[in-house]
């Protein structure tokens, strides 16, 4: 089961890196829409925390 929960909070963890390449891009346009990277930024602390939380069992 911990093996399981590993790997789901793995692709979690991917997710969260596929979220930042969006906020990266986002940061790179002409005219950035900084509400849009603040609200994905928000997400990805999100992600990010329960990704350390499943994976390390903190």
């Amino acid at each position: 089961m911990a093996d399981l929960i590993e790997r789901k909070s793995l692709k979690l963890l991917a997710q969260a890196g596929q979220t930042l390449s969006q906020i990266v891009s986002e940061g790179l346009c002409d005219e950035p829409q900084k509400k849009l990277m603040r609200a994905m930024l928000t997400e990805l602390r999100g992600m990010l925390d329960e990704f350390e939380d499943a994976y390390f069992g903190d």
